[in-house]
C-alpha cells in the first residue's frame, strides 16, 4: 500500500507542524520546570480543530480519519512534550463515546471534547492491576435511577482537570461496565500527579471515588461489556502511541544528524566517518519501517477492521526499534547526549515510556502469541 498524503492531509500535517513550532517549542522549557502544561495549550488545540478529527461536524468535529490523526500527532510528537498527547487522548476518547454511546450520550459528552471546554478521561488501571479486568475493585452499585462508584483509579491522564471520562468498574453481576462519569460529580478527588522520568505535564493521578452517583443513562455500550470497549479503545491508543515513537523518532534522527555534520574530528564532520553513516542509515530505515506499519494500521482501523491483534504486532515492533533508534542518536551525540541542553536528552527519556504503558511490551507479545496459537 502506497501512502501518498492527500491535499487534506499535507494541509492538516503543515497545520501540526506549524502549531507544533508556534505554540508548543517556545513553551517546552516551562512545561519541563514546572512539570504542567499551560492552560490555554488546550484552547489553542480546540482553534486549530485537532480534539475532534474523527467526530462528524454536527458533534463539534471535523469528520476526518484514523489515519489523519496519525499525520498529526506524528508532527505533533517531534517536540518531545507531552502537549501532543492532549490530542491523542481527546480524539481517542470522543470517539470511543462516538462509536459506543447513545445519541443522547454523544449530544452531552462529545462536544466539550472538541471545543476545548472539558478535558477526557479514560479510566481502567487500578494500584492493583493494569491489564487484568477480573482484577478491578472499583464497584457500581444500583440505586434507584443511578449507580453507585467506589474505588480507586491509578495513573489516569488529566483526571483531575474538568470534564468528563470514561470509567471502568464491577457491576453489581461482578461484570465490567464502562460509565460516563462528570470529573466535578461529588466525591470525586484526585491526588498530586505523580512525577514521572518523561512525559513532563502529563498530569497523571489517582482518583478516589467514594460514592459518586453516576446516572444509569450513563452507561456506555451494554450493561457488562465494558472490556469489550476497553480493548478497541486500547488497540486505537497503541496505534496513536505509535505515532508518537515514530515522530520522536525521527527527530532523533533529525538532532543526530545535525550534531554530527556540525561536529568536527581532525578537521572533518563526524559524518564523512563511515561508522557513523553506517548508524544513521540504519536510524532511518528503523523509522521508515515503523512509520509504514504504523500508518497500515491506521488505515485498517479506517475500514472498520478489528485492530486488536495488528496493533499488539506494531507496538511489539515499533517500540524496541525506535528506542534502538533513539540510543544511537544519544551515543553519536557522545557525553553532550546526556546533558539537558540537548533535545536528544528529553526524547531519549520520552521514548522509553512506551515500553511500560498502555501495555507493556510483554502484554503485547501475549496478546499476539495467543491470537496465533488460536487461529
Amino acid at each position: 500500500m502506497d501512502f501518498i498524503l492527500s491535499g487534506e492531509s499535507k494541509m492538516m500535517v503543515k497545520a501540526a507542524r506549524d502549531f507544533a513550532r508556534q505554540e508548543i517549542d517556545p513553551i517546552i522549557g516551562k512545561i519541563e520546570k514546572e512539570d504542567a502544561i499551560p492552560e490555554d495549550i488546550w484552547q489553542k488545540f480546540a482553534k486549530a480543530q485537532m480534539l475532534g478529527i474523527m467526530i462528524p461536524k454536527e458533534y463539534g468535529g471535523i469528520g476526518s480519519s484514523a489515519l489523519n490523526v496519525i499525520f498529526i500527532l506524528e508532527e505533533l510528537a517531534k517536540t518531545g512534550s507531552a502537549a501532543a498527547f492532549l490530542v491523542a487522548l481527546s480524539n481517542s476518547v470522543s470517539e470511543t463515546i462516538y462509536h459506543w454511546g447513545s445519541e443522547a450520550l454523544r449530544e452531552r459528552f462529545i462536544p466539550p471534547l472538541c471545543n476545548g471546554s472539558g478535558y477526557a478521561t479514560m479510566a481502567f488501571t487500578e494500584p492493583a492491576t493494569g491489564s487484568d479486568p477480573t482484577a478491578i475493585t472499583t464497584t457500581a452499585k444500583p440505586d434507584g435511577d443511578y449507580y453507585v462508584l467506589n474505588g480507586t483509579k491509578r495513573f489516569i491522564s488529566y483526571g483531575h482537570k474538568k470534564g468528563y471520562g470514561v470509567f471502568y468498574a464491577k457491576d453489581e453481576t461482578e461484570r465490567v461496565t464502562a460509565f460516563l462519569v462528570d470529573k466535578s460529580s461529588d466525591g470525586y478527588t484526585w491526588s498530586k500527579p505523580w512525577s514521572l522520568m518523561g512525559l513532563a505535564g502529563q498530569g497523571l493521578v489517582d482518583i478516589f471515588l467514594k460514592d459518586v452517583k453516576v446516572p444509569k443513562e450513563n452507561i456506555l455500550g451494554d450493561k457488562g461489556r465494558g472490556f469489550h470497549i476497553l480493548l478497541r479503545w486500547i488497540a486505537g491508543e497503541r496505534v496513536q502511541q505509535m505515532a508518537f515513537m515514530v515522530g520522536m523518532g525521527q527527530e532523533c534522527l533529525n538532532e543526530a544528524l545535525k550534531f554530527a555534520k556540525e561536529r568536527m574530528v581532525r578537521g572533518r564532520p563526524m559524518t564523512a566517518m563511515q561508522g557513523f553513516q553506517w548508524m544513521l542509515a540504519e536510524m532511518h530505515a528503523s523509522i521508515e519501517a515503523s512509520r509504514w506499519w504504523t500508518y497500515r494500521v491506521a488505515s485498517k482501523q479506517d475500514q472498520g477492521d478489528d485492530i486488536t491483534v495488528d496493533s499488539a504486532a506494531l507496538k511489539l515492533f515499533v517500540v524496541p526499534t525506535i528506542q534502538e533508534v533513539a540510543r544511537k542518536a544519544l551515543q553519536i551525540h557522545g557525553s553532550y547526549g546526556y546533558c539537558k541542553d540537548y533535545k536528544i536528552e528529553r526524547l531519549y527519556r520520552m521514548i522509553a515510556s512506551p515500553g511500560v504503558t498502555a501495555g507493556s511490551t510483554e502484554i503485547q507479545k501475549t496478546l499476539v502469541g495467543s491470537a496465533l496459537a488460536r487461529s
